[in-house]
């Protein structure tokens, strides 16, 4: 037997595949062919390149041609596997590819057909080193709604239709025929587009009056091929009847004479209600003078025990106040617990916010988030009072909180989470942190706060020390050691740089405490408070640490500061 060279073998082989290529395609396979799918239905479109069967086709490629070639593509198959390279996203998963290996052909099958699948595909076969393309186009049609005729008017003789139907795709064809089947004009024909895209057919037509029989509206679809029509009937009209201008009047002219009836008889009757209206007024404005007259004793009677018990109540508070002073302690600061951007003085009273964080060590009960500092104290049983001088400052927090509270980043502060506190929030508005707030108001700002713990009675109260009032009280049932809680807050565009200082306790009150009468430019209270300067600090003026940036004028305004005492 003879065997063939491998050189003989390619050049057979590049003949057939250059035969093949130059064969026309099959009749269904040229530019003009179009491949019909319903909406929503599954659209197959054969590739109208013709090969052999026996051949080994090395890819198949679909594009639409409406998009920029070769950059996306509709379905790959490549060494006999589909592939997901440089496919558009809208088909993906709704695409296959069908052999058919007896007529050597391939299919391209797309299902749920949308109208934006519609237009031109190119179909590219490659064979080794050869390639060659087809072009086939889609097309989408709906077959739309029955047609719905209804009479527009009636004008001079004329009988108005109008015919619509909606739902058709591509835009449908419409006609009237009259009675004996020929064509009637159309007065006037709109297509419009509806949201999912779909043709809605708005057709007008007339016919005489005199017109028996059925006119009937046909719309039509040219791709499918398939119409739908509806015919209505025009009846005869009965013998004597009267024309359409003789019938109008003779119905308005009643309903006319009707409503002008009816219009003078609601005038009639609102005018009565009217009079009726006004005299149940007068009396009812004179059944209220009598009621007001003895609503006012009544009112004048309520105001005047108010009063008493709004004195009883100030008593019961000052008293309060004073007892709660009977139990002064002496409270420092931790600073073991100060957030680092606090400052603390040398004798750990007073406390301030300073512009940037201090070198001090990371220790687990230190504040790394809330600008706060607790007391060195710790308190389980027992009554505790303490000051806090707070003067012009526009925010601040104080109050108690549990020894175990988070430390660490940002706190909600609640009953709840072991904090007993109250704010100044900005002016005259204050709030206790409760869960939710309570907010309330002051008739005189507090220069100092007074804070009151009776831990076996489970009691926290705030005082205002400048007037001597209570201010607020919080009721709970403690079981972990308490401690101070102090919050000098943030400057508040430099309005709020001032210290929280911690008062001592004043040896005589007889010596500090003075009759309002002798001093100047209170609102309201019984008392001036003036601080001895010897009670600042062990170092006379020097109150802050040299190395601590306070301000330098702090001293001298510390001389007129007003504390209270026992």
């Amino acid at each position: 037997m003879e065997r063939r060279s491998p050189c003989g073998s390619w050049l057979l082989g590049s003949l057939l595949t250059l035969a093949l290529f130059q064969l026309p395609a099959q009749a269904s396979g040229n530019a003009g062919n179009f491949y019909l799918a319903p909406l929503g239905g599954t659209a197959e479109l054969p590739c109208p390149l013709l090969f052999w069967p026996s051949m080994v086709v090395s890819e198949v490629r679909w594009h639409r041609l409406s998009r920029p070639p070769h950059t996306q593509a509709v379905h790959v198959l490549r060494d006999g596997q589909d592939s997901d390279e440089d496919l558009m996203p809208e088909y993906k998963g709704r695409t296959a590819l069908v052999r058919d290996a007896h007529q050597g052909s391939y299919t391209l099958r797309i299902s749920k057909v949308r109208f934006e699948d519609r237009g031109p595909y190119q179909c590219l076969v490659r064979v080794g080193n050869w390639s060659r393309e087809g072009n086939v186009t889609l097309q989408v049609a709906v077959l739309g709604s029955d047609p719905y005729i209804h009479v527009k008017g009636y004008d001079a003789g004329w009988i108005q239709l109008v015919c619509q139907s909606m739902g058709w795709f591509p835009k449908p064809w419409t006609e009237w025929r009259d009675t004996d089947g020929r064509m009637l004009p159309s007065l006037s024909e709109t297509h419009s587009l509806d949201e999912s895209g779909l043709f809605r057919t708005v057709v007008s037509s007339r016919v005489r009056d005199s017109t028996l029989g059925n006119v009937s509206c046909t719309v039509r679809n040219e791709v499918l091929g398939q119409e739908k029509t509806t015919a209505m009937a025009i009846g005869d009209p009965d013998p004597g009847s009267l024309s359409s201008p003789e019938v109008a009047l003779s119905v308005v002219l009643p309903i006319l004479g009707l409503l002008i009836l009816l219009g003078i008889w609601l005038i009639c009757k609102q005018k009565k209600s009217k009079e009726k209206l006004l005299y149940e007024q007068a009396m009812e404005v004179e059944n209220l003078l009598e009621d007001h007259a003895k609503e006012k004793g009544r009112l004048h009677k309520a105001l005047k025990k108010l009063r008493s018990e709004l004195k009883l109540k100030r008593a019961a508070a000052n008293a309060g106040w004073r007892r709660a002073r009977l139990h002064f302690v002496a409270v420092t600061l931790d600073p073991n617990t100060a957030h680092p951007k606090l400052i603390l003085s040398e004798d750990r009273r007073c406390v301030r916010l300073g512009d940037r964080k201090r070198p001090v060590p990371d220790n687990p009960e230190r504040f790394d988030f809330v600008v706060s500092v607790l007391g060195s104290e710790h308190f389980t049983t027992g009554c505790h009072y303490w000051e806090v001088y707070v003067g012009e400052k526009t925010k601040w927090i104080l109050g108690v909180c549990s020894e175990s509270v988070s430390r660490k980043g940002k706190v909600t502060a609640s009953p709840a989470n072991g904090h007993w506190l109250v704010r100044q929030s900005h002016g005259n508005h204050y709030e206790a942190l409760t869960s939710p707030q309570t907010s309330f108001r002051l008739k005189e700002s507090p220069k100092c706060v007074g804070i009151f713990l009776d831990y076996d009675a489970g009691i926290i109260s705030f005082y205002n020390v400048t007037n001597k009032s209570h201010m607020f009280t919080f009721a709970h049932s403690f079981s972990s050691p308490l401690r101070p809680f102090f919050e000098p807050c943030l400057h508040d565009e430099g309005k709020n740089t001032a210290p929280l200082i911690i008062c001592t306790e004043l040896q005589k009150s007889e010596e500090l405490i003075v009759p309002k009468g002798e001093g100047k430019g209170h609102a309201n209270g019984d008392v001036s408070l003036k601080v001895n300067p010897s009670l600042l600090s062990p170092q006379g003026s020097e109150l802050f640490p040299i190395n601590d940036t306070w301000p330098s004028n702090l001293s001298p305004a510390l001389q007129g500061l007003t504390v209270p005492s026992l």
